[in-house]
């Protein structure tokens, strides 16, 4: 006997809907706001622990899922650990656009297309929807360092709490060919901050200051945070003074300041550079003042009109070019501080008296140099900070290939984003030969797919 068909019914549709759609969009999300972030390895800097080309599966709620629409996360049940493989967000860069929380308002992650804020004041002629593509970054490192441990890095190797630490976690590597005095291998000994710890702007060096910047910026991530210097000429502000001769060293760090003095005094490199090796030339003070400042240079003209949305992209400002400036302005003071030479023409002359014994010390007319910085919150100078939340000292893998807190100093815990869990892919296509568009390469998938690394627990590949 045929059953006759059910009638449609609007109650029965819906919560078929309700069942097969909604619910599993719901539990999806939830999944992806509180356990696990996909990641995936955009370079060498985990070498060979993690390759290029691996995705992992990150576990969020160890170290405290995100409450959302706020800046706050749910407590976890650990805090990184010294071995931990950790994804964070990246500190050098702006969390909002322009580094200004107060014009821009965060609207939602798009997850691989980036992220998408209201801006509040366009320009004339600008739309109201800012995209931010490929910001703000997630790194992965591994956690070295928390809370009250002491770090130090000479000649390229780490050392913790005064033991030299002669094995890297993993897979990782660390060679001896170049050792200069760039953080990749030199890191004065540095205390990683505790929370209550009041640290004094100015106690200290540049570089030090631009890492305490990183700090404040990161537990105060609706505020505006600014680091103002001025060069101090016999006391007067002389911000637009010229280096004549600004030197600085060759490394990757340096990269963007390196090709701003070229550009400047319009230097044809007559042989490669290597890492080491030192260029010099004329550079304004202006250059660094600017840099302190905002943080970070935009990719993109900011005035740039038209079409539904703005995009921005930043690059960002390493600590190691105040080490520079500060080096520069005490070569200043030095050579303001050698003793005037007589003249061998007035030696046998009645002006002769004029030189006394004295001509061994500092000529009065000899200009002295001094860097005179603020830390502004909110436009309020700062004499002081004190800590909120942990800290975690963060190096890759890849010692000698990873840019880490040795240039721009600790990650917070509000920037820590998940603890690196499993590899669920791994595909290698070093030599670009693949590419999604061109359907001619796709022959190529089952050859270049790592089955072998599919399904490693990242905490026991060594």
């Amino acid at each position: 006997m045929e059953q006759s068909p059910k009638k449609f019914s609007i109650k029965n549709f819906l919560k078929s809907f309700a069942r097969e759609i909604i619910v599993p969009i719901v539990l999806a999300l939830v999944v992806i706001q509180y356990v696990i972030q996909a990641f995936q390895i955009p370079s060498g800097s985990m070498e060979d622990s993690l390759l290029t080309g691996d995705f992992l599966l990150g576990l969020k709620f160890t170290y405290g899922s995100p409450i959302p629409f706020s800046n706050q996360k749910f407590p976890g049940y650990a805090y990184p650990a010294p071995g931990d493989v950790v994804i964070f967000r990246y500190p050098g860069e702006p969390e909002y656009p322009d580094n200004n929380p107060q014009r821009y308002t965060h609207l939602f992650n798009a997850l691989m297309f980036g992220n998408f804020y209201w801006d509040h004041e366009p320009e004339e002629g600008q739309p109201h929807l800012v995209h931010y593509p490929d910001g703000p970054k997630d790194y992965i490192k591994r956690c070295v360092a928390a809370s009250g441990d002491t770090i130090a890095v000479h000649g390229g190797k780490l050392f913790r709490n005064g033991e030299r630490l002669d094995t890297i976690p993993g897979l990782g590597k660390w060679t001896a060919s170049v050792r200069t005095l760039s953080p990749r291998d030199e890191v004065e000994t540095f205390v990683v901050p505790s929370v209550g710890d009041t640290i004094y702007v100015d106690s200290l060096s540049l570089s030090r200051l631009w890492w305490l910047r990183s700090i404040v910026a990161q537990e105060n991530p609706d505020s505006h945070v600014e680091l103002v210097l001025d060069l101090l000429r016999d006391g007067r502000e002389s911000n637009g003074y010229d280096f004549e001769d600004f030197r600085m060293p060759v490394e990757n760090d340096r990269a963007m300041a390196i090709n701003a003095l070229f550009t400047r005094n319009r230097i044809i490199i007559q042989k490669p550079l290597v890492q080491g090796d030192t260029v010099s030339g004329a550079m304004n003070f202006g250059y660094f003042k600017q840099l302190s400042s905002i943080g970070f240079l935009p990719m993109i003209d900011p005035h740039e009109k038209g079409g539904m949305t703005r995009k921005v992209s930043y690059v960002s400002f390493e600590a190691s070019l105040l080490q520079d400036l500060e080096g520069n302005v005490a070569r200043l003071n030095a050579e303001a501080m050698e003793p005037v030479a007589a003249d061998s023409s007035v030696e046998n002359s009645a002006d002769s008296a004029a030189v006394s014994d004295d001509s061994t010390n500092v000529a009065a007319s000899q200009p002295e140099f001094e860097i005179r910085r603020k830390l502004l919150l909110d436009g309020k100078p700062m004499d002081f900070y004190v800590i909120k939340t942990p800290q975690f000292f963060m190096m890759g893998d890849n010692r000698d290939n990873s840019a880490d807190s040795r240039y721009w100093g600790t990650v917070t815990l509000r920037n820590i984003r998940a603890k690196a869990f499993v590899i669920y892919f791994s595909f290698e296509n070093d030599d670009q030969k693949f590419a999604l568009g061109n359907p001619f390469t796709w022959w190529r998938i089952p050859f270049s797919i790592r089955w072998t690394r599919i399904g490693k627990i990242i905490h026991l590949i060594d």
